[in-house]
């Protein structure tokens, strides 16, 4: 995959829910890491390129060509044409919140939706400036977090929207009362906090076949890792085994004899292959809705990005990188059980500095999770400050995130 010299550029993806079902879609997210200074892009114009074809093709790789992908434009992007490639019967351009309406960009609205795209408006909180652009929308993301203190202007600025036949979004729902307000006012779609933070998900009872799973999850990062138990472990989940022999079995992996046994398969997987492979499949398997497959995929995203970007540091690694993954592969484990991070965490062993900075506590290993909120699109002073402690190039973390995604994807797609 190449990128643009020097880029630090990251993509992200953020997945958009009905209310009252499946994923619907996903925001596509792409920013600059580190700050403006701490890379010399060859041009604003070749990096953003380099986002929207690598970004968005290792990023969407896996999601089914029926959901609706958004990106976000701003006006000189927009006006340079930069999305004319992409299709306008699944991409979505989001309009950002701070351009100005004038006549010019209102005339280049129309004439993106007269050429069959569809368009989004972002933050949306009812101010009329953005009135001159409104007829040629077709979502308005709503603000639920500027407007929840304000009820009665939340109200009227939903109805508003309904009323002149645009579909509404929810954006940044925090809790269970921001669901069921969009319940009560027949708001379709969402997105935000609510779907992931573990305080305001339904409860899931750990079973003790996901407790075997996780320190099963544990055992493959090790560096002395146990192939006999692992193959022990995998050949008492029937679901496990059938998926391991398909994937050693495609065409894309193994071009060799059938592989029909178990031992055969772990031994042309390889350690590491197999580290990888497992660590996917057990994320994948302790959930099933839609909200669980994609905090699994983030998941796997952040563990295979540590441990590239492990290898990418100036100097000398400071981890040992597959068991810095497994500090990514966890850190979503709360939300994906629905309980505590304390309670996920207990009876999984682990080292005390991974387990300190999954509770959020000071830590040697906090800074790793910074960074991969840096490159989710939380670009905030932490994140910023976690590649310099890291030692990493914002050049080669880019890289190294896209690498990861690039990977996340395939692994779930097989």
């Amino acid at each position: 995959m190449t990128l643009a010299p020097e880029s630090n550029y990251a993509v992200a993806r953020h997945p958009i829910y009905r209310v009252d079902g499946d994923v619907f879609g996903y925001e596509l997210l792409y920013r600059t890491v580190g700050g403006p200074n701490a890379a010399v892009l060859p041009s604003d114009e070749e990096a953003t390129v380099a986002v929207l074809g690598n970004g968005i093709h290792a990023i969407s790789q896996d999601i089914a060509p029926d959901k609706r992908l958004f990106i976000n434009f701003s006006r000189e992007i927009l006006e340079k044409g930069y999305h004319r490639f992409l299709d306008p019967d699944r991409f979505v351009i989001e309009v950002l919140e701070h351009v100005a309406c004038d006549a010019g960009f209102t005339e280049l609205v129309r004439s993106i939706r007269g050429a069959g795209f569809v368009l989004a408006l972002d933050d949306y909180v009812g101010d009329p400036a953005f009135d001159p652009i409104l007829p040629f929308v077709t979502f308005v993301k709503i603000d639920f977090l500027a407007l929840r203190g304000d009820p009665g202007r939340l109200e009227a600025v939903i109805e508003a929207c309904q009323a002149s036949g645009k579909t509404v979004l929810a954006e940044k729902v925090e809790t269970e009362a921001d669901i069921v307000f969009c319940r009560k006012r027949g708001v379709p779609l969402a997105q935000g906090f609510f779907y992931s933070r573990p305080q305001v998900v339904t409860a899931k009872i750990l079973e003790a076949n996901q407790a075997v799973k996780l320190n099963l999850l544990a055992e493959v990062t090790r560096p002395d890792i146990d192939v006999g138990k692992i193959r022990e472990i995998i050949g008492s989940d029937v679901s496990l085994t059938y998926k391991l022999l398909r994937h050693v079995n495609s065409a894309r992996f193994y071009r060799g004899q059938p592989v029909a046994s178990l031992d055969f398969a772990i031994k042309v997987l390889g350690r590491t292959a197999l580290a990888s492979w497992i660590s996917v499949n057990l994320l994948g398997s302790l959930g099933s809705s839609p909200k669980d497959r994609e905090l699994a995929f983030a998941s796997a995203v952040r563990g295979r990005f540590l441990a590239l970007a492990d290898q990418s540091r100036t100097g000398h690694a400071c981890h040992r990188d597959q068991a810095i993954c497994l500090l990514g592969l966890l850190s979503l484990l709360d939300a994906m059980l629905g309980v505590p991070m304390e309670k996920a965490l207990a009876g999984l062993t682990i080292d005390a500095d991974m387990r300190l900075a999954l509770l959020g506590r000071p830590g040697p290993k906090g800074t790793c999770l910074d960074l991969c909120r840096g490159f989710e699109g939380l670009s905030d002073a932490r994140a910023k400050a976690a590649l310099r402690t890291a030692g990493l190039q914002p050049a080669a973390a880019t890289a190294a995130y896209f690498q990861a995604l690039a990977w996340a994807a395939a692994m779930f797609r097989s």
